[in-house]
């Protein structure tokens, strides 16, 4: 619609009102000549090559837009290895690339390619896939003592966002060889996926709009114009809170204009997920969205564990009965192991063992044990009693709902939990003597769970 009008008024080769370029363009006829600025405007907003003057608009063609000098980074990482890093850095003018491995903080493996490619970057602008890679470079940076990137970025999986059709799964960088006709990368080598993003940066960069693509900055705001924003004048709380908001487990409570409690939830880490509500593109989940709409006062209240947040979450819910929660929640899937168990979950909190008991797939007691010695006769006297005596009695005061919640997160966290089965330990004896092996050796619990 804009080249068209572009194309009208370079051929005409002079200004023309908005009523004139609306009905020979786009056959809109106008009542008045300010409803017609005002489509015209809408149409032409932010495009540099139109100007108004004096109810005439003029257009001027810009300058072809010069190349970019850019350097592209990758950084490649494993789940078993999380902190071995792979790296690249390519120059596309040049067609050099700097190649890199570190494991934590130290360099393996020349460490002098790593200072050669903060060098050779200097001046560019630096391409990355996403912020954590440029977190994960200046993290590397300081390291070996080299000062951080102060330059510019530019983020591709932002920009492939914008240029692309939307997807309802993440993009990863090798999805965009089939869909800019590029050749695939070798996924296990990083320079070859930093020469790989170079040439996909050159593709996307054809899909901005011409008058868009002069600078960075122009394709950093070309970018921004399609975030949707969250407003947060509708609520009783700032973007500010959510900066103040720590990175502890806990559970949280949204509230409606009247007070009622909308939704309660829980998080291993309270930042990471109050802030997942108010990301770009949040509303387009169909549950963020209904919370929205109803949204007026947020509360939080951090706990010392995650399994204490469950706890709390399922009192809330059960106090409160939150009309989302009820709707949506209650899992819709449910999980199926741990239900009905009888199981001993062990959670390291600093010197000590945090033991909760499941009795029949419901929480049923907690209790604080010290780490390097034998279980208290407390302890022992505490497992006799809620799993061995002869006569058992059900758990009170717990419902299906709250059953099917305790069971749903035992099953998604079962892979870093450190738990016992009473029942597969068979004897009170047997639970007390596995039970002292993981008090004896601490770093058997932190082996498999971390929840601070």
């Amino acid at each position: 619609m804009r080249e068209k009008i572009a194309g009208y008024l370079a051929k005409a080769g002079r200004p023309l009102s908005a009523e004139e370029i609306l009905r020979d363009v786009l056959n809109i006829h106008s009542p008045n000549s300010f409803a017609a600025d005002k489509v015209l405007r809408g149409i032409l907003k932010h495009d540099e090559r139109f100007q108004e003057r004096h109810g005439l608009w003029h257009f001027k063609a810009l300058p072809p837009a010069g190349p970019l000098e850019t350097a592209v980074l990758f950084l490649q990482w494993t789940v078993t290895h999380p902190r071995f890093y792979r790296g690249a850095l390519h120059l596309p003018g040049t067609g050099t690339s700097c190649e890199f491995q570190f494991q934590g903080d130290a360099a393996v493996s020349n460490r002098e390619a790593l200072r050669a490619a903060r060098r050779e970057a200097q001046d560019h602008l630096l391409l990355v896939w996403s912020v954590r890679e440029l977190q994960i470079w200046n993290r590397l940076l300081r390291s070996v003592g080299i000062s951080e990137w102060d330059g510019g970025s530019l983020k591709l999986s932002a920009l492939a966002g914008r240029a692309l059709p939307r997807r309802s799964r993440p993009r990863h960088p090798e999805d965009l060889a089939s869909t800019l006709n590029l050749p695939p990368p070798d996924t296990e080598q990083p320079a070859s996926m930093a020469r790989f993003l170079a040439s996909a940066f050159e593709g996307l960069v054809d899909l901005v709009p011409i008058n868009r693509r002069h600078s960075p900055e122009e394709i950093e705001r070309w970018i921004e114009e399609a975030v949707v924003k969250v407003d947060f004048s509708r609520f009783a709380f700032g973007r500010d809170l959510l900066t103040r908001v720590p990175a502890l487990p806990g559970v949280y409570l949204m509230r409606d204009r009247a007070g009622e409690v909308i939704y309660v939830g829980k998080a291993g880490n309270l930042r990471r997920r109050l802030r997942s509500y108010f990301a770009p593109r949040a509303l387009e989940d169909a549950k963020v969205a209904r919370i929205h709409s109803q949204l007026y006062s947020l509360e939080f209240q951090t706990c010392a564990t995650e399994v204490e947040a469950l706890l709390l979450e399922m009192r809330l819910i059960r106090d409160f009965h939150p009309a989302i929660n009820l709707q949506t929640e209650v899992h819709e899937q449910p999980g199926r192991y741990g239900r009905g168990r009888n199981l001993l979950l062990l959670v390291p909190v600093g010197d000590a063992a945090k033991i909760y008991f499941l009795k029949n797939g419901a929480f049923v007691a907690e209790q604080s044990v010290p780490l390097g010695g034998a279980p208290s006769k407390k302890l022992g006297a505490k497992i006799r009693s809620l799993y061995f005596r002869t006569r058992r009695s059900e758990p009170e005061g717990i419902d299906e709902r709250e059953n099917e919640i305790v069971a749903r997160w035992i099953s998604k966290n079962r892979r870093r939990l450190n738990f016992l089965d009473v029942d597969g330990a068979g004897t009170c004896e047997s639970v007390l003597r596995q039970l002292g092996a993981y008090f004896k050796d601490p770093d058997r619990l932190t082996r498999k769970v971390y929840y601070r």
